[in-house]
């Protein structure tokens, strides 16, 4: 059993050192006394990897001290994974924890190490027989190297060439253009991957809603905020610990997220804190969690159809939660994956908006120019 290679907590991190109303009297914990905990009843779990730089005890005591919302599920700390022999031991033994977990349906969130354990979040899914949608959080797209602009090593050229291919799509949020090439760019482009530039997001967060409403894996790379935020060095523009927390946020609340990662943390108190207010806000998101099916149930949806010369555009509006779809291009886009609902694509007001005065959405053309 591959939850094996975790060890437990520390046994300071006692349920008895909690009100009843916070997280850490609530948490299920993989203590050295009891083992693993049963993990029948949770839905959410979370485990640590272990560097020599850096303890996850802060992290614990800021997440432990937080009260919990008014949440009807369990949540577990199943401990820290040490480091193995070499990095791929360690990548392996985060690959087999994850899909061990998600196909119990336990969504995992794995905190620390390297942003190249995306790769290894990825290759849980091959034997679940979907393909699956990426997005990641990250000033930069990770092709190269520090010699290279693109090394067949890298974990981005591992995503996109190694076999089995399951990736569907990959979306990138918050990229910051001095740090990209315009070939990267290209790439994406003619693979038909989505970008959201860093400075487009934070004037208007919800930009980004209808990529995680799609994702299977979120992958967040603490570089993408603001050193100043976590009191250490780095990148000095990002997103402010209040937009990364809405990001987090955004993640749980997509019905599709199946497993999500946030590595490159760095060793400060306050990156502490804003790691474990992340897991809270993805927990809070998670919470308000509704899956949606607009083409079988027609009675809680507005289909809209907008004629733009001579392509016609289908569109969804639920109407309980106000959110919109639109039938893709070509329904070889709903072929073999996993999503609710299956072969939509989730999308904004403004893109009604804008096919209403005779202009077809970016995410249709993409759908078109993928599958032509």
């Amino acid at each position: 059993m591959s939850l094996s290679f975790l060890n437990p907590i520390e046994g300071l991190f006692t349920l008895n050192n909690y009100k009843p109303q916070q997280l850490g009297s609530i948490l299920y914990q993989h203590l050295p006394t009891l083992g693993l905990p049963d993990l029948s009843d949770v839905k959410i779990a979370f485990f640590c990897v272990e560097t020599p730089e850096y303890s996850y005890d802060r992290f614990r005591e800021h997440l432990y001290s937080l009260f919990v919302g008014n949440w009807h599920f369990a949540i577990a700390d199943l401990g820290n994974l040490p480091q193995g022999k070499t990095e791929e031991d360690t990548l392996f033994a985060i690959q087999e924890i994850a899909a061990e977990l998600i196909k119990e349906g336990v969504i995992p969130i794995v905190i620390g190490g390297a942003p190249n354990a995306t790769y290894s979040l990825y290759r849980a899914f091959d034997n679940l027989e979907q393909m699956v949608n990426l997005v990641s959080v990250d000033p930069k797209f990770n092709f190269g190297n520090d010699e290279e602009l693109f090394d067949e090593n890298s974990y981005m050229s591992k995503l996109i060439s190694e076999p089995p291919v399951n990736l569907l799509n990959f979306s990138n949020i918050g990229y910051q253009s001095y740090y990209i090439a315009q070939e990267e760019l290209d790439l994406f482009d003619k693979m038909c991957f989505e970008v959201h530039r860093l400075g487009n997001i934070v004037n208007d967060l919800k930009i980004i809603e209808p990529a995680m409403r799609d994702a299977d894996i979120v992958s967040i790379n603490m570089s993408a905020v603001q050193a100043k935020d976590m009191e250490t060095t780095g990148n000095i523009n990002g997103f402010n610990s209040r937009e990364i927390c809405a990001v987090a946020r955004y993640a749980g609340i997509s019905s599709n997220v199946q497993v999500a990662g946030i590595f490159n943390v760095p060793a400060t108190d306050s990156a502490a804190q804003l790691i474990a207010q992340m897991v809270w806000y993805f927990c809070e998101g998670f919470n308000f969690r509704i899956k949606e099916l607009p083409i079988i149930s027609d009675d809680n949806y507005t289909k809209y159809i907008v004629l733009i010369e001579d392509v016609t555009v289908e569109f969804f509006k639920s109407t309980l939660t106000q959110r919109w779809w639109m039938k893709p291009a070509t329904d070889k886009y709903s072929g073999p994956q996993n999503h609710v609902p299956s072969g939509l694509i989730p999308c904004l007001p403004q893109d009604y908006e804008d096919a209403v005065q005779g202009t077809i959405p970016e995410r249709w053309w993409r759908s078109y120019r993928k599958f032509i």
